[in-house]
């Protein structure tokens, strides 16, 4: 893991993949309460010889990031993401993004529309609606009282009933370990969530898009992904049969859209 110091705050990040690779870099943001180890399992299902180089950015308060002394914006971690990529030399390079990730992605994308290739956008949406604020809400306070039941309701709430049953045996495992994961700064995190608006973003966007919503999402609904796919002009739209946490529910089928997207 390596860090950048970008103003005043410690951005964490960390590179992997193939490291020959010929196609640019790919960019990639985790969603709240998420480390870099965020995309794990949808780069364990690319398929060998992918060929893909990854760059993970930790978002403020997670991981090696910095805890944030001041109220987080959209357009500022959007810019701590792009500053990695010019720290690292990478003159073009993909970037995709998951829940809040997937709102940085797009900010990335209207923001550094010289050096994205091409964009991807998991569960995100463009204005935060009253449900969403609430449930932002509800997230902070099940944190601040327990980690272990927030992540019961993560669980329960989360994922399809048909990935619960396949997770029944392991189930307790898998809440005492989320627990033990959740960011510090899940909290400013929240904020941010819970204030988004990129509306006046959205039209810079330039490179390719891949808008993917889950059909059972639970916390952002998937209609916030069709009017995002409806905003970017000449984007495409994939919605797969999941809950908000398809990164993991589906992760060989993100995988399979992501890698199709990036080398198409």
């Amino acid at each position: 893991m390596a860090t950048l110091t970008v103003g005043t705050d410690v951005v964490g990040y960390a590179e992997d993949g193939d490291a020959g690779a010929s196609t640019p870099p790919v960019l990639l943001l985790p969603g709240t309460t998420m480390d870099r180890t965020g995309w794990d399992m949808v780069k364990a299902a690319m398929p060998a010889g992918a060929g893909l180089r990854y760059v993970t950015v930790e978002l403020p308060g997670s991981g090696e990031s910095s805890l944030p002394t001041a109220p987080l914006t959209v357009e500022g971690i959007a810019d701590q993401a792009a500053a990695v990529m010019a720290h690292l030399g990478h003159q073009r390079y993909h970037v995709a993004g998951y829940s809040l990730g997937a709102v940085i992605a797009l900010a990335v994308a209207a923001r550094d529309t010289a050096h994205v290739a091409s964009s991807a956008a998991l569960c995100g949406w463009a204005t935060t609606d009253a449900r969403m604020r609430f449930t932002f809400d509800l997230w902070k306070r099940l944190i601040a009282t327990d980690p272990a039941l927030f992540m019961r309701y993560a669980v329960a709430d989360g994922f399809t009933a048909g990935a619960i049953a396949g997770l029944e045996p392991m189930l307790e495992d898998v809440v005492a370990l989320g627990a033990t994961t959740l960011a510090p700064g899940s909290a400013a995190q929240l904020d941010l969530d819970s204030v988004v608006d990129i509306t006046a973003l959205l039209e810079a966007i330039a490179s390719p898009t891949l808008i993917i919503g889950a059909e059972h999402d639970r916390w952002v609904d998937v209609v916030h992904s069709q009017d995002l796919a409806n905003r970017i002009a000449g984007s495409r739209l994939e919605v797969l049969p999941a809950g908000h946490i398809v990164i993991q529910e589906l992760a060989g089928e993100v995988a399979t859209l992501l890698l199709g997207h990036v080398t198409g």
